[in-house]
């Protein structure tokens, strides 16, 4: 169970995809949990299928656009949860933004990483 693995190689991911370069969201689809929610950084939710929706429909969307994370910080880990904070930096050659973001996973045998996304939490860091 490595949580800060699977919050960079999920990032990975949306990097990928949002440049156009990944094959499928298999990946995506494997981690977020049935119940997934997600706190964006202007207050919006949304849930699983929301949430790949939305990025389904971004495919591409960017070539410039690079996604990364720094600055993990476990929280709090037990049997069945791992809360843990990181913050997100997304990238462009003009600009870009960064995001605090808080996540709950809960272990998962089946998982690549061996968790599961439950919930995720953003906020903007100011520039």
């Amino acid at each position: 169970m490595d949580w800060v693995r699977e919050v960079e190689e999920l990032h990975a991911f949306f990097d990928a995809w949002f440049r156009g370069a990944a094959d499928s969201m298999e990946r995506m689809e494997a981690v977020l949990a049935s119940s997934f929610t997600i706190v964006g950084p202007h207050g919006t939710t949304m849930d699983r299928d929301e949430t790949i929706e939305a990025v389904r429909t971004a495919f591409g969307r960017s070539g410039t656009l690079r996604i990364r994370t720094s600055d993990h910080h476990l929280i709090s880990s037990t049997s069945e949860l791992v809360v843990a904070r990181y913050t997100e930096t997304h990238e462009l050659p003009v600009g870009g933004n960064r995001r605090l973001s808080t996540v709950i996973f809960r272990p998962d045998e089946h998982a690549p990483n061996g968790l599961t996304w439950l919930s995720v939490h953003e906020t903007w860091i100011e520039q």
